[in-house]
């Protein structure tokens, strides 16, 4: 899920990422938020990649199979 949010509180955090999944038979959802991405990266694939990194983790640590269907 991927919003663009202009105005607000959420506004001031450019860098966000949410995620929504079953790991098993339950529905979790991860939210990502970095205040500052360092110059010369790329803010949206490292979100992208932390986020994945963060839901196959999330499933090996509570032992469960991860769908992100």
């Amino acid at each position: 899920m991927a919003a663009h949010l202009t105005e607000g509180l959420l506004a001031e955090q450019p860098y966000q990422v949410s995620a929504k999944f079953r790991c098993g038979s339950k529905d979790r959802m991860i939210h990502i938020y970095l205040t500052h991405v360092t110059k010369g990266r790329d803010g949206l694939k490292d979100l992208t990649d932390l986020m994945r990194i963060a839901q196959n983790r999330y499933s090996q640590i509570h032992d469960c199979a991860l769908n992100t269907r």
